[in-house]
């Protein structure tokens, strides 16, 4: 039943003897462990121990779909008896009334505008009576529009090309209302690491293994996402990085499965507000379907075994309540001998549903026109970024080629997780105010937070903290040290109109609270050079040659030119993604990584260079001792010229037996080791006390 009130009174049958009773429900949580696995929904509180048959909460409980409770009795000797599960949805809307041109009629908006309700307008009826009354009503040509983006053109269409200015999108949500049907669109877009806020990307965070303030940083950017109704997120990424030359490693969970899966809990549980979608979500996209991270956009590699290591994080995003994935671009030699990118692969979507038993809404990447058909044909439900008003489509040529029960069964799944996100009785946010409550002080500490917990300070001889007289000279050099953008991507950004601080300006204003001179580049006298180095900023493909993970010559000259002149270098390494270091390795009396970690990790970093806390971070993945570990002589980026295996965790520098055993310890579903291989600088590593090493 949907109740009618935020304090539903419960009550059952009395049990003879009993001393009292126990009540639980599934109520949202913040503390799920999210290394356990298990779907959250299923988890329950104790929520009181009444003597009576009857518990009325004494706290409003918000809404949500699917609230499960039973009643555990509980004898004078101890003896427990459990009652079977019951269940209840609390969805009490706030309806809103704006100058939109839709009424309230009855204390529902009359969104077709007739001036009665019918049963798809009305919140007090179930998801599933609203998602049939309104396909019912619906044309064809309405029904596939709903499968399609740029709705900022296309009124009907059923989603909108994200992220937008807030008046921008407040007045397409505004221009939606004035359709037949009145059904608003979800705003999604690229903000894979914060929407204004941002945050450490996913690898950044697998360094840090903090999953409770992984949930914190997706609540985060949910809240900020609500205040002006932008509803989705492109993200996150269940992709475990075992390709080191697979641009968008820095995208993904990590080298380690059980990392990514605790991860990818935490980010959908956080953005989506609990453990199922729910009026107060935003709906996680979580990609890219089947797992990019073994072999990259170009082609995945993994077999009958090792796919079972890559779907770990995948299963773990579903037991949190995510139903939105995202197909990537790249085919899957297992899933789809010689076949195409998993968005238009029937044989990949089929074994989404099939072995993963997954629901929920498929939404494919950015494919072209020319693939839009045969992708709802195979299974995709909305043809992500997907502009109807590409040269040379039609959709009435769209409409003749996918079959109606095709189209149906998309628009149904659309509708009802429109119906459950509440967008049909509260579509807008607050374009005027909202923004005033962007990238608040708590949320730039979280973000903070998030950066000093991944930082990993992989050697320290001695130099570090630093611990200079007032006085005394530091220069800080590098590429990277003015480089803002390189704490993101291209969907993520570093916000100098909020005060973000690059590297350069963050250890300025942090030395000199200790009365030390910083310069730039060369300066009196130094002490000690501290060198940021690393890769600026990429997404689909590395800026420096994929072929070539280390330093270019330029950035290793500048460490070997301080060192040469008998200063002390501190290596503050960009790294979003593993290089080798060996050829400076020895140069640099203490390496400090920071990936990519989001627009507070220029104040993180300069905190923990001045010792205001001790190292915390690890490496998520395997650092190469020699390129011959990635690549055969002059080798490119294919399979038959890898020395890794694409498919492994932790096998650089593997022996084949370690290979082997690697592979058994997946096929039997038990945690891999990460100690195999002989990399430079393991899975893990990082210095967690100032000592010398």
């Amino acid at each position: 039943m949907v109740s009618n009130t935020r304090r539903p009174a419960l009550s059952w049958a009395a049990v003879a003897g009993t001393a009292h009773y126990e009540v639980w429900i599934n109520i949202s949580r913040t503390d799920y462990d999210f290394t356990a696995s298990g779907n959250l929904l299923d988890l329950y509180t104790k929520v009181a121990e009444p003597t009576g048959t009857t518990y009325t909460p004494t706290w409003d409980i918000t809404d949500r779909w699917t609230y499960k409770w039973y009643v555990v009795a509980v004898s004078g000797s101890g003896a427990r008896t459990t009652s079977t599960i019951r269940q209840f949805s609390v969805y009490l809307p706030d309806i809103e009334q704006v100058a939109d041109g839709v009424n309230v009629v009855n204390g529902a908006r009359d969104l077709n505008k007739d001036g009665t309700i019918e049963p798809y307008e009305d919140w007090r009826l179930s998801v599933d009576t609203r998602v049939s009354d309104l396909l019912g009503r619906m044309t064809l040509e309405e029904k596939a529009y709903q499968m399609f983006y740029n709705v900022q053109q296309f009124p009907l269409s059923g989603w909108h090309f994200g992220p937008a200015q807030p008046a921008d999108l407040n007045n397409v949500l505004l221009s939606t209302a004035a359709t037949r049907l009145g059904i608003p669109p979800v705003s999604a877009g690229d903000t894979t690491a914060g929407y204004q806020t941002t945050y450490p990307l996913q690898s950044t965070l697998a360094a840090g293994k903090d999953y409770p303030l992984d949930y914190q940083l997706g609540n985060m950017q949910r809240e900020e996402e609500l205040e002006v109704g932008a509803r989705g997120t492109l993200s996150p990424l269940a992709e475990v990085g075992t390709k080191v030359l697979y641009p968008r490693i820095q995208e993904g969970g990590g080298e380690n499965a059980d990392v990514a899966a605790a991860q990818l809990r935490a980010l959908v549980a956080g953005l989506q507000g609990g453990p199922e979608l729910n009026p107060g979500s935003v709906l996680a996209t979580v990609k890219h379907w089947p797992g990019e991270g073994a072999g990259g956009e170009a082609g995945i590699v993994y077999d009958g075994v090792t796919i079972k290591y890559h779907m770990i994080p995948f299963k773990a995003a579903m037991e949190a309540g995510a139903v939105n994935i995202m197909p990537g671009y790249a085919g899957s030699s297992y899933l789809d001998p010689g076949g195409p990118g998993a968005g238009d692969s029937a044989k990949i979507l089929t074994y989404l549903r099939q072995n993963l038993g997954y629901t929920g809404l498929i939404t494919t990447d950015w494919l072209p026109s020319g693939a839009w058909v045969n992708a709802a044909n195979a299974g995709s439900d909305v043809m992500g970024g997907a502009d109807p008003g590409a040269t040379g489509f039609t959709m009435a040529g769209f409409e003749q080629q996918v079959p109606l029960a095709r189209i149906n069964d998309a628009v149904s799944r659309i509708l009802k997780l429109k119906f459950e996100l509440g967008v049909f009785d509260h579509p807008y946010g607050d374009p005027v105010n909202g923004p005033y409550r962007f990238h608040q002080p708590s949320y730039v500490q979280l973000a903070n937070q998030a950066a000093r917990e991944s930082d990993t300070v992989l050697k320290n001889d001695g130099v570090l903290p630093v611990k200079l007289n007032a006085g005394d000279n530091i220069v800080v050099a590098g590429p990277r040290a003015t480089d803002g953008a390189s704490c993101c991507i291209w969907s993520s950004y570093f916000h100098p109109d909020y005060g973000s601080l690059d590297m350069l300006d963050a250890i300025k204003k942090r030395a000199a609270t200790a009365g030390v001179n910083v310069y730039q580049d060369t300066g009196p006298s130094p002490k000690l050079a501290i060198v940021n180095v690393g890769e600026p900023s990429y997404t689909h493909a590395t800026s420096w040659p994929d072929t070539q993970p280390y330093l270019p010559a330029d950035q290793l000259a500048l460490i070997q030119n301080f060192k040469s002149q008998g200063i002390p270098v501190v290596v503050v390494l960009t790294l979003p993604r593993p290089i080798v270091t060996s050829d400076w390795n020895n140069l640099a009396d203490a390496i400090v990584v920071t990936y990519r970690g989001g627009e507070e990790v220029g104040p993180a970093t300069a905190s923990l260079l001045f010792g205001d806390f001790t190292p915390h971070g690890h490496l998520p993945w395997q650092l190469p001792r020699s390129l011959d570990q990635v690549l055969k002589p002059g080798g490119g980026d294919n399979p038959a010229d890898a020395n890794e295996a694409w498919d492994l965790p932790y096998d650089l520098g593997a022996t084949a037996a370690e290979r082997a055993d690697i592979r058994a310890k997946i096929d039997a579903g038990q945690t891999v080791p990460t100690t195999y291989g002989n990399p430079l600088y393991a899975y893990g590593a990082g210095l967690t006390s100032w000592a010398t090493g």
